[in-house]
């Protein structure tokens, strides 16, 4: 299945004297940054049932070269997730928010069919285990781990192999994936509807959270 909405997360920036108005908005689904009075951010971000940083919450993390948080210990935030943001990517979390300033809620439902887009199949790093190899194998393309199509490092890392305009080389003109049902699990484990996906559309395909970016 290549077709899903998505709920994800809408990010809305607060001073820290609504943080509990920001809180509220993060355990409704949506996402805040909490802009310091020095200018520093603050994300604050939902968790699920379990106390665990959600899906898409972690993957804005990592799309800011981030992956630690901690929860918050008291006040109108407590038990939510927060994480300072580096200075260099300050600017991108607060695009985030201008970007979302249009939609009401917490969430925003998005429809979103991979095998349409093709956006994350540029400039990647996709780097195959053994599964991947044995997945090949087994379906009769051995080929697929082939000079061709795969790079081997030094380090015995192997990676796909992308053309030099940096297009997957299995991504065909109509945007479809050539070998969709044994793609390599790095491919599978890429999360649709997270900030790494949005930013890859608007990217590659000027498309900007389903409206036309300007010239």
């Amino acid at each position: 299945m290549s077709a899903y909405v998505v709920s994800r997360p809408i990010w809305r920036r607060f001073r820290p004297r609504f943080l509990a108005r920001a809180a509220a908005h993060v355990r409704a689904g949506g996402h805040a940054a909490i802009v310091l009075p020095d200018e520093r951010i603050d994300l604050l971000l939902s968790v699920d049932e379990r106390g665990t940083l959600t899906e898409l919450g972690l993957w804005s993390l990592l799309s800011i070269e981030q992956q630690r948080f901690r929860r918050v210990g008291e006040g109108p935030a407590r038990g939510l997730a927060t994480a300072r943001v580096k200075r260099q990517y300050e600017g991108s979390v607060l695009d985030w928010c201008e970007r979302d300033s249009v939609h009401p809620g917490a969430l925003r439902e998005v429809a979103l069919d991979c095998l349409a887009c093709g956006a994350c199949c540029h400039d990647a790093n996709v780097v195959l285990d053994d599964e991947d190899l044995s997945r090949w194998r087994v379906a009769g393309r051995g080929d697929l781990a082939g000079r061709a199509y795969v790079r081997r490092a030094r380090d015995g890392k192997i990676t796909l192999r992308f053309a030099v305009s940096g297009r997957c080389q299995h991504l065909c003109d109509d945007r479809k994936c050539a070998i969709y049902e044994l793609r390599p699990d790095n491919c599978r484990a890429f999360v649709v509807g997270s900030e790494a996906c949005l930013a890859a559309r608007e990217e590659t395909l000027g498309i900007r959270d389903g409206a036309a970016v300007e010239a």
